[in-house]
């Protein structure tokens, strides 16, 4: 999926971050480096993506919601359940993940913004993509890596597992699903799971929502391709691994 590269920020819709730390936090900052990150980081919010300042090394960069391959949704501290509270964004695999996270101001809204920058901007070019015939990559981690993430955020995360959608079918690992199989997604699994099921009902393939990156997107995209098949809608391209 190609991504146009001559996006502008827009207008500036708000500013997430502090400009000025006290006393207490750099002292925290000694004890703790990632704090220190993170406090010293703005994050403004634009119409179509984000501009990341960070203080120490005195640059900008944007991030267009178009170009936001992983987001992650994770909790932090000693929350167990309930809506995850923290967010991190990155252009892809081998860029650095950007917090969003409770010590920016109004975070909350942050991220609900951020999440939907990306299901606004990306999720049109994504279908579009995948209606070429082209496959997209999502990626997965462990459910320990997305335990970690409580205390150490992003930077918990190990390896990831990939997962490849295209207008046919999903490939997770070497096991191949054909979105003809595929009869209904269902985010509500008791343990937090999204999972896949057959028309008879049985489970084809499930992951914890915390533990997969972009899946409001992908709920979405599948959403999307689930129904064209239930629907008759021709899809073009080839399959996964093809």
């Amino acid at each position: 999926m190609r991504v146009p590269s001559d996006i502008v920020p827009g207008p500036l819709l708000s500013r997430h971050g502090r400009t000025r730390v006290g006393w207490l936090p750099r002292m925290m900052g000694l004890l703790f480096p990632r704090l220190a990150i993170r406090l010293g980081t703005i994050l403004d919010l634009h119409q179509h993506g984000i501009v990341v300042r960070h203080g120490s090394q005195r640059k900008a960069t944007f991030v267009p919601f178009m170009a936001m391959a992983d987001l992650y949704l994770y909790r932090t501290g000693d929350r167990l359940f309930g809506p995850a509270n923290a967010l991190a964004f990155r252009r892809d695999p081998d860029d650095a993940w950007v917090d969003a996270i409770d010590d920016h101001g109004d975070g909350f809204r942050l991220r609900g913004e951020i999440i939907g920058g990306q299901l606004r901007e990306r999720g049109p070019l994504a279908l579009r993509a995948l209606e070429a015939g082209d496959v997209l990559t999502f990626h997965t981690i462990t459910d320990a890596d997305r335990l970690a993430a409580r205390t150490a955020g992003s930077a918990a995360f190990g390896d990831t597992a990939v997962v490849r959608l295209s207008a046919v079918g999903i490939d997770v690992g070497k096991r191949r699903i054909p979105i003809a199989d595929i009869a209904k997604l269902d985010e509500g699994g008791p343990d937090g799971s999204l999972r896949l099921f057959d028309a008879q009902g049985n489970a084809l393939w499930s992951v914890h929502t915390l533990s997969l990156f972009s899946a409001d997107l992908f709920v979405v995209l599948m959403r999307t391709l689930i129904e064209a098949q239930q629907y008759g809608i021709t899809q073009k391209g080839p399959g996964p691994g093809s």
